[in-house]
């Protein structure tokens, strides 16, 4: 919830929570058994938006999905089958991703029930509990605005003049991008400054390459 009505607060701040989370997941495709790629994250406090330098703590992770990507899907994400082979499950952070979601106030993505989902699958897979949390997706509340054209994030930032900074749709700059399309949703005057979105935290460079066909992993069929 926000912070309720103040004559101190301007009325765009009132409304947001104080903890703020938005999130991005990248996958290897977007069928029932398709597995998570990535997650980014960046969180905020809204009380800083009132100071010099709001300051966004950003996370980022990267997992071995543990079957291959649909080529489409690895066009958009841009990680090869052998850098994933390299890197660890999911399951390993799990205990991380619950802390970071349960210190929100608030969840924002921008296609919140495909993010969402894709979480709740990894935990189920995982034999744990399913995540509780108040979400908010800015791609219905966009459309609900009645703006005119697609909605996709890329769509939404052109409407709203955020770039990214290349081709590929990298999970900490999606979440990124759906913060700040979130903030104009709300009315928030600030200019929030990107901060560094450096590559996952986890991240494990691969062994070389070796010659040939890589070792078959479960195999992809449409």
């Amino acid at each position: 919830m926000g912070r309720g009505r103040d004559d101190a607060v301007p009325d765009w701040l009132g409304w947001l929570p104080p903890r703020l989370l938005a999130i991005d997941v990248e996958a290897t495709g977007l069928a029932a058994r398709d597995r998570i790629v990535s997650f980014g994250a960046v969180a905020l406090d809204t009380a800083s938006l009132l100071g010099p330098s709001p300051a966004p703590t950003c996370h980022h992770l990267i997992f071995d999905p543990q079957r291959v990507s649909h080529p489409r899907a690895e066009a958009v994400h841009g990680y090869d089958d052998w850098l994933l082979r390299h890197q660890d499950p999911a399951a390993l952070h799990l205990n991380a991703i619950a802390a970071l979601l349960g210190q929100a106030d608030l969840i924002v993505a921008h296609n919140a029930a495909f993010d969402f989902g894709l979480l709740q699958r990894e935990f189920a897979a995982a034999g744990r509990p399913a995540l509780a949390a108040r979400t908010y997706c800015t791609l219905e509340a966009y459309r609900r605005r009645g703006e005119a054209g697609p909605a996709t994030l890329d769509a939404v930032c052109r409407r709203v003049r955020l770039q990214r900074t290349g081709e590929r749709h990298g999970a900490l700059e999606d979440a990124w991008l759906a913060l700040r399309v979130y903030l104009w949703l709300q009315g928030c005057p600030v200019r929030v400054t990107r901060p560094p979105l450096g590559p996952p935290a986890n991240l494990r460079p691969p062994p070389p390459r070796p010659e040939g066909a890589l070792p078959p992993r479960v195999i992809f069929s449409a």
